[in-house]
């Protein structure tokens, strides 16, 4: 009977948040799949009878796999960019003292507190054609013409690796400093050199910061719509975008079938990610 009690109790305390899950979260993406598989209407807001149209359009056309490739090379270079700029500093703050560690992750976190849209536009101050670089060269005599430092896929790159790069270093960061330290103590007292120590005990170790770290950029820069449009501008749109050009246009049913494939790519990489990196093996749950 106590029993039975206490799993009526569990269910209460559950029963309230998974309601409101289903009902504001599973229920609008349930319809708006429903949404993606039919065509456009000029009246309403889809049109009648179910079709996989619009995900035929977005599979077979090269406008949209073009967006997709853009969209994820984007994200290969702002990972591999986070991550071998973070990790290096993620080590060295994960090192500090206690405190001083805090204070250095107190400063990481200060950027965050600024949106995004702000320091997109100090990117548009810097890289613009009357911007900080293009004015300094001109004044130094380097250039006579402003270069095209705007606009363009390298400036989205540049944009959105500054400014999600502190949630990596402190991923990563907070991983390296819960380890402990005897493990690195026990391969150096075996024998191995600090580079086998690091790669084949820290590294290993902090997978699950790397992990975390990844997602964090990746599934962010999936959807940075303002940082995109502000310094990719029409030229460099990525996914996000192009679902923005649909919805103002409109066209609900090709940006409901536009999300879901960008939420496909979400799942699969993240997928992936973890399937490489395989963080529950540190954290004993698998092998």
């Amino acid at each position: 009977a106590q029993r039975a009690v206490s799993r009526a109790w569990s269910w209460a305390l559950l029963a309230p948040p998974l309601a409101v899950s289903l009902v504001l979260f599973v229920g609008p993406l349930v319809f708006l799949f429903y949404i993606s598989l039919h065509g456009s209407s000029q009246s309403e807001l889809y049109g009648a009878g179910p079709t996989l149209a619009n995900y035929w359009a977005i599979a077979g056309d090269s406008f949209y796999l073009t967006i997709i490739k853009r969209t994820l090379g984007t994200a290969a270079w702002i990972l591999g960019l986070s991550l071998s700029i973070g990790y290096p500093v993620a080590y060295f703050i994960a090192r500090l003292p206690p405190r001083r560690r805090a204070l250095v992750t107190l400063m990481l976190l200060f950027p965050l507190m600024v949106s995004n849209v702000v320091r997109a536009y100090g990117w548009v101050a810097i890289l613009g054609r009357r911007g900080v670089i293009n004015t300094s060269l001109r004044d130094l005599g380097v250039i006579d013409v402003p270069l095209d430092l705007l606009f363009n896929q390298e400036a989205v790159v540049i944009g959105l690796m500054t400014i999600l790069l502190p949630y990596m270093v402190i991923s990563i960061s907070n991983a390296l400093a819960g380890l402990d330290p005897r493990y690195e103590e026990a391969a150096q007292a075996l024998g191995a050199s600090p580079v086998r120590t690091f790669l084949h005990v820290t590294l290993p170790l902090s997978t699950p910061g790397i992990a975390s770290g990844l997602l964090l950029v990746f599934l962010l820069t999936l959807s940075a719509y303002v940082t995109i449009a502000l310094l990719g501008g029409p030229r460099s749109k990525l996914l996000v975008s192009i679902i923005y050009d649909s919805v103002v246009s409109f066209q609900w049913p090709m940006a409901a079938a536009l999300a879901f494939t960008l939420l496909a790519i979400a799942l699969l990489l993240t997928g992936l990610i973890l399937a490489v990196l395989r963080p529950h093996r540190v954290q004993g749950r698998g092998r």
